[in-house]
């Protein structure tokens, strides 16, 4: 986290405020303020302060909050994590981003596994192209961590061949195979190509030059044909590399490796042989029958890491430990990784930790070619990966303080038949949270788990009517959405603890999230309003007085960044109020107007309440507060599906900033609406 000091012309109108409110505090109690913390030029909390010098007996509340769903909700996370002075609450919805090194993890062993083993592939050469053929591919890979544990909600299986998708159902998207190979793209220009690392590009393969990268049009349909024909070419003519040795599938380098094209087939996420219509960018495939296109057995490489043995510290796989039985003590050492039960094991944590084994090849994995870590006795991984995984929310609630951690409140969830494991890679976060503050953080199983927060004579769970408070919910908290009872099948009919869910239950997450915020800000305006939103004072009496559509002057993009502001229902009628601010990341696909038309959902509880309890007492279900869809969609020639809300790599190490972008907003919106803004509160009484 940054701290940037006030403009130098601020610094003694900042001293004599600071002296005069020195001056009145004293004879009040009051303590003494500097001058403001500030994080990317936003007033800010550290040391519990908003000064940096803690004051005993106070804390500071900054009353904003961040969150999104899918790509946004990892990106909340991650803008959080890395800046926890800005926020005090914290959502993420669905994200398989939430731990980067297993999300990498599982794209490369599932979704970019099932390849048989070399020597049966250079056996069956006519083979090749065969689609499903036995001798020539050996998928489905298993990914077998549970959902939930103690149900029978298990993982899933796939392979690079087969894209595992689930029911379409509650998927949110069609997610056809080309457009996920897309959000692999993406991260790659966010953070640098996770195949492979290359000295001259931060983004394509060794060997394959620039014009490789060839992104969609998006807003420039016009161009779009050009680029078609394009990509067409490329597929056409491959780049041949000989001497390209990779540990696995071409340890010799005897057979050439060539750029490829990979296309949608007729059932959704399955490749069907002979479809080369898109460059897939970012890897490379052994061409054994040397005819320069993929069959469909051949395998797609990749050079991430040095092999190694993830047997835990003590070097000693669970057969090899004393007492060792399958059944009745399958970790004898008590060292597999378990992120509800065992976090801090390292065995099976699918992470290098001092002590294992490894291969100092390089990553390559090839003695001799001198590639990239080769013989520097430490195991290394592709400086890409390892930059991505820095800026992990899971590598990151690992290093934060634990003061600034402890100022957060963090809300997740994930659904257990999310079809790209956001319950699995959640879980992992999650792990890391309840490790950090375990009597502050607690787990939730599907909506009735949340039951009881609405009350007991409730039927069921409202997220607008609920208790989402610390003391009733926890600090922390984490849902696993989906009905357990229908495991190990899939829910094909509602699609319940799918990636989106049925639209009731998507519902549900996002009037949670807002609702948990709501619950967290502190202070906050409660009083119900008399009479419908056309009544509150706006100047035109129509809904885009409180929902506007808006766009600012980015220079850290070029251009102007469109957003969408949901003012409070009374920003008319209270000239003098000043609110909590809630920016919302939107998903993959998505652009921020699309939430414009869900203003609704969040003004209706802010205006009053169905409670007859809150009705007597003339309050509302929710706090009056702001809300800010900031605008993660890519622009013509940046990316393919979102932006990750990340300053980019690009091809060249010097990307689009969408990441600054975002502080860019944050700095917009508080300047141009009546934010609250951080300040000093009594600490509760111990």
């Amino acid at each position: 986290m940054g701290v940037v000091s006030p403009p130098a012309g601020a610094i003694a109108s900042l001293l004599l405020l600071s002296s005069i409110a020195a001056l009145v505090g004293c004879s009040q109690g009051a303590p003494t303020i500097g001058a403001p913390v500030r994080v990317h030029d936003l007033a800010a909390c550290n040391n519990d302060s908003t000064d940096g010098v803690a004051h005993d007996g106070y804390r500071c509340l900054t009353y904003r909050g961040v969150a999104g769903i899918s790509m946004g909700g990892g990106a909340a996370a991650r803008v959080a994590l890395q800046n926890p002075g800005l926020f005090d609450v914290v959502g993420t919805l669905g994200s398989p981003y939430v731990d980067l090194e297993y999300f990498f993890s599982s794209v490369s062993d599932a979704s970019g596994g099932g390849f048989c083993p070399m020597p049966a592939l250079v056996s069956h050469l006519s083979q090749l192209d065969d689609k499903d053929n036995p001798d020539t591919w050996c998928g489905p890979v298993a990914f077998g961590d549970l959902a939930l544990p103690g149900t029978s909600c298990g993982g899933f299986s796939g392979d690079f061949n087969h894209q595992y998708r689930g029911a379409p159902a509650g998927r949110g998207g069609s997610f056809d195979r080309v457009s996920s190979f897309q959000i692999v793209f993406d991260l790659a220009l966010a953070y640098g190509n996770p195949a492979f690392y290359n000295p001259s590009s931060k983004y394509l393969p060794p060997g394959i030059p620039e014009g490789h990268f060839v992104p969609l049009s998006l807003l420039a349909p016009d161009k779009e044909s050009e680029l078609a024909a394009k990509r067409a070419d490329l597929c056409a003519h491959p780049v041949i590399q000989q001497n390209f040795k990779h540990a696995k599938y071409n340890p010799t380098g005897e057979y050439p490796v060539i750029s490829f094209c990979d296309g949608n087939g007729p059932t959704n996420g399955e490749y069907e042989p002979g479809i080369h219509r898109f460059p897939f960018e970012v890897a490379l495939a052994v061409d054994y029958d040397r005819d320069g296109e993929r069959d469909y057995g051949e395998p797609v490489i990749s050079s991430s890491l040095e092999a190694f043995d993830d047997f835990g510290v003590d070097g000693v796989a669970d057969p090899s430990e004393p007492g060792y039985d399958p059944a009745l003590n399958p970790d004898p050492a008590g060292d597999n990784y378990d992120w509800l039960a065992n976090p801090t094991g390292t065995e099976k944590n699918y992470h290098f930790d001092p002590g294992e084994r490894f291969a100092d090849f390089g990553l390559d994995g090839v003695d001799g070619t001198q590639d990239f870590g080769e013989g520097n006795g430490k195991h290394d991984v592709n400086p890409n990966v390892e930059f991505g995984i820095s800026q992990s929310p899971r590598r990151l609630l690992e290093q934060i303080d634990d003061r600034m951690l402890s100022r957060l409140h963090i809300w997740a969830d994930a659904g257990i038949r999310d079809f790209l494991y956001s319950a699995q890679i959640t879980n992992r976060f999650f792990g890391e949270v309840l490790r950090r503050r375990p009597g502050a953080s607690k787990l939730y199983t599907d909506w009735e788990g949340l039951r009881a927060t609405t009350g007991p004579s409730d039927g069921q769970y409202s997220p607008e009517r609920a208790d989402l408070s610390e003391a009733r919910l926890g600090r922390h908290a984490y849902l696993r959405y989906g009905d357990a009872s229908v495991c190990p099948g899939i829910d094909a009919v509602e699609g319940r603890g799918n990636h989106v869910g049925p639209p009731w239950e998507v519902l549900n997450r996002i009037r949670t999230v807002f609702g948990f915020a709501s619950a967290r800000f502190e202070n906050g305006d409660r009083r119900a309003l008399v009479g419908d939103i056309f009544e509150q004072g706006g100047p035109t009496q129509s809904i885009g007085d409180y929902v506007k559509v808006e766009t600012y002057d980015s220079p850290a993009l070029g251009r102007a960044q469109p957003y969408v502001v949901v003012l409070p229902p009374d920003y008319y009628k209270n000239p003098e109020a000043r609110y909590p601010v809630l920016y919302f990341l939107h998903g993959q696909g998505q652009k921020a107007r699309d939430l414009a038309a869900s203003a609704l959902l969040f003004l209706s509880p802010e205006m009053g309440s169905q409670d007859p309890e809150k009705q007597k007492k003339g309050e509302s279900d929710w706090q009056k507060m702001l809300v800010v869809f900031a605008d993660g969609e890519c622009q013509p020639g940046e990316c393919y599906t979102g932006t990750f809300y990340a300053d980019f790599v690009g091809t060249d190490g010097h990307g689009a900033r969408h990441g600054e972008a975002f502080f860019e907003l944050m700095r917009v919106v508080e300047q141009k609406y009546r934010t609250k803004t951080p300040e000093l509160v009594k600490a509760p009484a111990p």
